[in-house]
């Protein structure tokens, strides 16, 4: 429904401007179209943009015309709004008008590179749950979940029967088997669904934009607070706050999430004013917490508040019994991305699926069929559209029909995939054996929609 590629439109009538923000938001993963005025932006928009960022102050069409129109002609694509310092009344303005965010000139390149990245979370989730939606003929939560084997059928169980409560739970399991979307069928099924599901990856960001992402800062907080931001604690006020890679957590910032849990109350960074924080966690890892608190990385009255509901995910390999139908549903949504109303498995690939382990778990599943229902002919997924590995041989030198030349982006994502299956998920595994760093794995898994 949506590329891969990251897609921001954004309006400015100072050359000297865009040119800083289309640097930094390059430099960031985006693909930039520019405008000199708010008419000439709106006419970039289509339907896989996902981030519009607009100044306020143009000719012709200025923000506030081009935020109005967009609301119209391009309902749910988020638009960030750029102003002065001293123009705060024009961007609460904005904001009432619909803008998600705004930034302030001179802006920071981090924080920019933040409000866009958040923007464009915000918008692949909505597409991904109108498609949900749309498989499911507008019924039910927008979340798929197959349960066939009775080790899934008990997980679901399990989830579904405390799902009502705001007791805390910890999704264990290794990586790839889906504990995200299960934490968002909780969520789905909880009487929080009508409010905020709000996710954050623990081992994405360095520690000191960690502690801002979560609990928000104050401006002056430090280098680059032009202004007072919320977390994500309050962006999920009276949802679900989804904590992934828990153990990767920094261990100073585990009191501030154990007080949060106990106390349900935080503070900003660099604030003095003390929050609620009405936020049912679910918090998910693919570590051994208890292996963690024995080496001094992890707080042991964390772990306790963390687990008041532990659940464990089963790896796919011993589910395999559900490989068809989970495959099936995958099919259904991943086939109109590849400009295919449909596509199915031959017996003889689904057989040889049956036959591999599955390192990457569910993950690696949804990568290896995107690919198949991307290079197979007819709708017919062969064995010979399945990876090597899947099918138990080397490369054949077979060069798929339709493939031509392939963009580098989708050679790195490749990479990526492969080398993170043959690493059984261990990302610093995966950044030594591809020779670059941790972070940077984390910012290609998420650059490529992997996370």
């Amino acid at each position: 429904m949506f590329a891969e590629t990251s897609k921001l439109v954004l309006a400015d009538d100072d050359e000297t401007v865009r040119n800083l923000l289309t640097m930094h938001a390059e430099r960031g993963g985006f693909a930039v179209s520019c405008g000199e005025n708010g008419a000439e932006a709106l006419e970039l928009v289509t339907e896989d943009t996902d981030v519009v960022l607009l100044d306020l102050q143009m000719p012709v069409l200025d923000g506030f015309g081009a935020l109005e129109r967009l609301g119209r002609e391009h309902p749910g694509v988020p638009a960030i709004v750029l102003t002065s310092v001293d123009e705060a009344a024009e961007a609460v303005k904005a904001m009432k008008m619909g803008a998600l965010d705004y930034l302030t000139k001179p802006f920071d390149p981090e924080e920019l590179l933040a409000v866009l990245r958040n923007a464009k979370r915000l918008r692949r989730a909505e597409l991904e749950n109108e498609q949900l939606r749309e498989a499911l003929g507008g019924r039910g939560p927008a979340v798929q979940i197959v349960a066939e084997s009775e080790a899934m059928k008990e997980v679901v169980g399990q989830a579904e029967k405390v799902a009502s409560l705001d007791a805390t739970i910890l999704l264990t399991g290794e990586s790839g088997v889906g504990k995200g979307m299960l934490s968002r069928h909780v969520h789905a099924k909880s009487e929080r669904r009508e409010q905020p599901f709000v996710t954050v990856s623990c081992p994405a960001l360095p520690r000191e934009l960690l502690e801002s992402e979560l609990f928000g800062h104050e401006k002056g907080a430090f280098t680059g607070a032009v202004r007072r931001r919320r977390g994500k604690i309050e962006m999920a006020r009276g949802g679900t706050l989804f904590l992934d890679e828990i153990g990767d957590l920094p261990i100073d910032l585990q009191p501030k999430l154990l007080n949060v849990l106990q106390e349900r109350q935080f503070q900003r960074l660099g604030g003095e004013e003390t929050l609620e924080a009405d936020v049912r966690i679910i918090a998910a890892t693919t570590l051994d917490l208890e292996q963690r608190m024995k080496e001094g990385q992890f707080r042991e009255d964390l772990f306790y508040r963390l687990s008041v509901i532990p659940i464990e995910v089963p790896p796919l390999r011993e589910r395999l019994e559900e490989l068809r139908e989970l495959s099936e549903a995958m099919l259904g949504r991943i086939a109109p991305q590849a400009g295919r109303r449909k596509a199915r498995l031959s017996k003889q690939a689904l057989a040889a699926m049956q036959s591999y382990d599955w390192p990457g778990n569910v993950r690696q599943l949804e990568n290896v069929l995107e690919r198949a229902a991307a290079f197979c002919e007819d709708g017919m997924i062969s064995v010979e559209d399945l990876p090597a590995a899947v099918r138990g041989s080397e490369p054949s030198g077979r060069v798929p029909a339709g493939i031509g030349g392939i963009a580098l982006s989708d050679l790195e994502r490749e990479a990526l995939v492969q080398t993170l299956a043959l690493c059984k998920g261990n990302k610093a595994e995966t950044a030594r054996r591809l020779e670059v760093t941790e972070k940077s794995i984390y910012n290609k898994l998420k650059r490529h929609g992997l996370m």
